[in-house]
């Protein structure tokens, strides 16, 4: 028997192998509707609730892009993981980066962010006046 051979069975095993995923009640109500919807009027045969999953999650796989990766990230974004994060960088490196000290820096009460220069005030030296050019 060939290696080739023994690895497309040992493929071919793993995919036949079954494996346990959560879903919450919501989600397994769409999954009974969308089988109910294919099993209507097929008489072609059944499909099961599991295989009603794994035919979606391929079919999603093939038709994932970045703007979906962007929208699941949105909906499943977490203040305290980034929070985390930034600490953890900031261990690491040893030093905070700059938005996020001005912004704490602000949230106790010690606002040290760059003075921006005041414009001083016209004098009596200074002049105010609109100029037009007109042909004389």
């Amino acid at each position: 028997m060939k290696n080739s051979d023994i690895e497309t069975r040992n493929s071919k095993q793993e995919d036949l192998e079954i494996l346990r995923i959560g879903i919450s009640r919501a989600s397994e109500r769409a999954l009974m509707e969308i089988m109910d919807q294919v099993n209507h009027g097929f008489i072609g045969g059944k499909v099961s609730k599991s295989q009603m999953a794994n035919w979606i999650l391929k079919r999603f796989k093939e038709e994932l892009d970045d703007s979906l990766i962007k929208d699941i990230r949105a909906d499943h974004f977490d203040e305290v993981a980034v929070l985390e994060s930034i600490l953890r960088k900031a261990r690491e490196s040893g030093k905070v980066p700059t938005e996020f000290r001005h912004l704490l820096q602000r949230e106790v009460g010690l606002d040290v962010s760059a003075k921006k220069k005041t414009k001083q005030a016209l004098t009596e030296n200074g002049i105010n006046d609109v100029v037009s050019m007109t042909d004389k």
